[in-house]
């Protein structure tokens, strides 16, 4: 469900029942932690993490740099206009959206809306979705480029035929999702079907498109940056692996950044995945050559790492109106 879609149909739910099935969700997501921690051994668990603890630091550092490359992908994305906002402006926002994105269902797409309408005032509403649609394309076609040598590594370094598969099949759905959506963003006709399909926004529509033009249909600049970010989160997951006693090579590390991948994609619409990751890099346990108890703890650790931006983020959210914009 994109965006557009969603938010009419949100409408249709009283706002109480949202919120009671946005707790309902947060709650299931716990339990799912805590039924996957028991059936792999909590007493396993809680050791790995206590020694992985002074590991988190540097982890946290790496998220950072990650949060910043993506900071870097938006300026690129908004050309001329992102020079006119202050680095430690954009560098904020990104520290928001960032705790958005770790606590809401479709995280990275609820995100990116909400950087648009953070910026909105500062460039427009056209250029500010724009802008946010651009990224979640490029976050797809990124995400999507970055898993080929993350599949390779898992048939290299592991040998494993079925988290191969997995990540290639990542691969394909991604590309073709982020292509298409900077399609529909860009191309005159499918720009002219979706006019037609709403009418009523047609001038918004088109005023969206042209936009949405002033950047290549594949953004070379705002694609590397955030690769570039992928890979620093590759080197925040072998710090996990390692802090959890897993022996981790620059191949095995890429094949856990490509379990990552899947699991993010697999658990999209989980607010911040939390419960399905540690679900799904128990299953793979096997595929990685490690025990359950030491996979779960990895994603057990990201989320600590995610909650923490989490609650940076959300607070930085008060003070964001205060900021100066240029």
């Amino acid at each position: 469900m994109t965006e557009s879609t969603a938010a009419p149909a949100a409408s249709l739910v009283p706002r109480g029942w949202r919120l009671g099935l946005r707790v309902l969700v947060a709650l299931l997501a716990v339990a799912a932690v805590a039924f996957v921690v028991r059936a792999v051994g909590t007493d396993e668990v809680l050791a790995r993490l206590r020694t992985a603890a002074p590991w988190l630091p540097l982890a946290a550092l790496l998220e950072l740099g990650r949060i910043g490359l993506d900071a870097v992908a938006t300026r690129l994305v908004l050309g001329p206009a992102g020079r006119r906002i202050r680095r430690a402006r954009l560098l904020v926002l990104h520290l928001i959206t960032h705790g958005v994105m770790n606590v809401m269902p479709a995280g990275r797409g609820t995100s990116e809306a909400a950087k648009a309408m953070l910026l909105a005032d500062d460039l427009g509403t056209e250029a500010a979705v724009s802008m946010g649609t651009s990224n979640q394309a490029n976050v797809l076609l990124s995400s999507a480029l970055f898993s080929l040598p993350c599949a390779i590594a898992a048939h290299l370094a592991l040998h494993s035929a079925p988290l191969t598969l997995a990540i290639l099949g990542h691969f394909a759905v991604l590309f073709a999702a982020g292509l298409g959506l900077r399609v529909l963003q860009t191309h005159p006709r499918a720009v002219q079907w979706l006019a037609g399909l709403l009418p009523r926004f047609s001038a918004r529509i088109h005023a969206f498109a042209e936009a949405s033009r002033q950047t290549p249909t594949l953004a070379a600049g705002p694609i590397a940056a955030m690769m570039l970010g992928r890979l620093l989160q590759t080197g925040e997951y072998a710090v996990l692996a390692h802090a959890v006693g897993l022996d981790v090579s620059p191949l095995a590390a890429l094949a856990v950044q490509g379990l990552n991948l899947v699991a993010a994609a697999v658990g999209v619409l989980v607010p911040g995945q939390l419960g399905s990751a540690e679900a799904i890099f128990a299953l793979a346990a096997g595929a990685l050559g490690t025990t359950p108890a030491m996979a779960v703890s990895i994603a057990l650790l990201a989320h600590t790492v995610s909650l923490a931006f989490a609650a940076i983020g959300l607070t930085l959210l008060a003070a964001w109106a205060l900021l100066p914009r240029r």
